[in-house]
């Protein structure tokens, strides 16, 4: 018999995400909520002047998807942040209304801000793809391919990828285009794309262009908030929770500024998630919006379990790296973790001898009222809390509060949940989505009503660390190692014993909160008032639509 031997490479190490998959919901939730909006797409201006360039390129005769149309495309984009750079420095006012989010800005705030009056800059030196003093970006069609190019393809505006080209539709993209193209000066914005280079006085003629003035550009102005809010031929169904969820921020917006409060994500999770404003006072909302900030509260519910189960095993890992210790089996961390004098203490605080059950009811003497979602032990601070600690200097003070913030958080939900209900009411998930994504308020309701119900705190702990703990994150480190090559373990198995890799924080999703402020402030629909921000004459217009089909 012959045998052959080979070395094996090892698959790549990667941080990856999501490392126990109880993310996933959340993302899937928001995702629906605000189409046409991603994590990526932050300026609403790119909405339109991709479309616009492709369109001035077919104008000026540049048809041919080659190197050519892409080298002089990725100038342009350098040029167009360029010209944010410099309208920020040179204005006044707050940079984060011109740059802010804008592609290649790691790169050339710098060039920009040290431009002297009779400065140049050759735009290649940051455009090519190979051969640049300092590469403004890696992807071959700089944001549009990175960040813009799938949703500007969901809305209709552009067709095609970054392989066979790029072009803009003829019923949406150049009609956006030649919105944009009344405001602004083509002929010296291509001229300089063609020169490869552009002199500071240019940068300042060319400030048309600049995010912040896209309010100045009223037909623009118009199409994109039609677009945004879902009206005058943008009225697809599917885009509707769009507008409903803007709306939503809108007003949310206007009673946080009549309360002198920050307009923030957290602010929004909270709010949503209790109904009540900072204070406790009710969010009174139209009926309209309801179903809308209910499912935002679901989706910030499945958020506070999400960050309590990431809490335990941020903990978990943290005292098992600590101890040195190197254990074969899930069962035996567990064991050991729960006998640590910090966790003993922390079980202690609720009852360890106590049933979950019991504890439940008996949350009825420190568990805050819903609506007072600023107290210290409501679980909205408590989940802030584990946050906060799993990002702070590691120590066994530390893991005691995040398993007590972590175990209250859980108490808190069960006590508020009710099991006979949809936990996540009209929201449908496909057929067996929750076999991939086994953490979920209905998993959770399910066992804290009747798999946990009877067993001591201690025991729960327990089952949590081991079956939605290590024994998850195993399953979905193999399952990215199959699917992906990479190799996303933060602890695994090695020939002495389990051994840890990386202790992941505890961290929010990101519910693409900032993305939709951002567009609402580039499209004029909020405006300041004071250190806040309230709904513009725009935006209380689009508040009026919102019994609108």
């Amino acid at each position: 018999m012959q045998a052959e031997t080979a070395w094996v490479k090892p698959p790549l190490q990667v941080g990856g995400l999501d490392h126990l998959a109880v993310q996933a919901p959340c993302i899937n939730i928001y995702g629906r909520m605000l189409p046409g909006i991603t994590n990526v797409t932050d300026r609403a201006r790119y909405y339109s002047f991709y479309p616009w360039l492709i369109w001035s390129f077919d104008k000026a005769g540049y048809r041919e998807f080659n190197d050519d149309f892409v080298e002089r495309f990725r100038r342009a984009d350098c040029l167009f942040c360029l010209i944010a750079q410099r309208h920020a420095a040179v204005s006044g006012g707050d940079p984060e209304d011109h740059a802010a989010a804008m592609v290649g800005s790691e790169t050339l705030t710098v060039v920009a801000r040290s431009l002297g009056a009779d400065g140049v800059i050759r735009l290649s030196d940051y455009s090519l793809r190979e051969g640049a003093t300092k590469r403004y970006f890696a992807n071959k069609l700089g944001g549009l391919g990175q960040y813009y190019l799938g949703v500007l393809r969901e809305l209709s505006i552009l067709d095609g990828d970054s392989s066979t080209g790029v072009h803009y539709t003829r019923q949406v993209g150049a009609v956006i285009a030649e919105r944009m193209d009344f405001s602004v000066n083509r002929q010296l914005f291509i001229s300089a794309v063609d020169a490869d280079r552009v002199t500071a006085s240019q940068l300042d003629e060319l400030k048309s262009f600049c995010p912040c003035q896209l309010c100045n550009s009223p037909g623009e102005q118009q199409i994109l908030s039609d677009m945004f809010f879902v009206r005058n031929g943008f009225d697809q169904s599917e885009a509707l929770p769009r507008r409903r969820s803007l709306q939503l921020i809108l007003h949310l917006a206007d009673r946080l500024n009549e309360n002198d409060a920050e307009l923030s994500e957290a602010h929004f999770r909270a709010c949503s998630y209790a109904g009540s404003l900072p204070g406790g006072a009710a969010w009174e909302i139209p009926a309209s919006l309801a179903t809308t900030r209910d499912r935002w509260a679901i989706y910030a519910r499945n958020e506070l379990l999400s960050l309590a189960v990431q809490g335990l095993f941020f903990a978990l890992l943290d005292a098992y790296d600590a101890s040195e210790l190197r254990l074969d089996a899930s069962s035996d961390i567990a064991d050991w973790f729960v006998e640590q004098p910090e966790i003993v203490e922390a079980l202690n605080a609720l009852g360890s001898d106590k049933t979950f059950s019991q504890c439940t009811e008996d949350s009825q003497s420190w568990l805050p009222a819903l609506p007072t979602w600023q107290n210290p032990l409501h679980e909205v601070q408590l989940t802030e809390r584990i946050a906060s600690l799993s990002r702070a200097r590691k120590s066994s003070d530390s893991r005691r509060n995040i398993v007590d913030a972590a175990m209250r958080t859980l108490v808190a939900l069960a006590s508020r949940t009710a099991p006979a209900e949809r936990q996540y009411a009209d929201l449908v998930f496909e057929e067996d989505y929750f076999r991939y994504y086994p953490i979920n308020l209905e998993s959770f309701a399910r066992h804290a009503s009747h798999g946990w119900a009877p067993l001591k705190l201690r025991d729960v702990l327990r089952w949590l660390l081991i079956n939605w703990g290590l024994e998850m994150h195993l399953r979905i480190a193999l399952r990215k190692l199959r699917g992906q090559s990479q190799s996303t373990f933060r602890i695994r198995p090695s020939d002495r014993g389990m051994e840890v890799i990386a202790i992941p924080p505890a961290v929010h999703t990101r519910p693409r909160f900032y993305q939709a402020v951002r567009v609402l402030k580039d499209i004029g629909a909020l405006e300041r008032n004071g250190a806040g921000w309230q709904p513009s004459t725009l935006g209380r217009s689009q508040l009026e639509l919102a019994d609108a089909p």
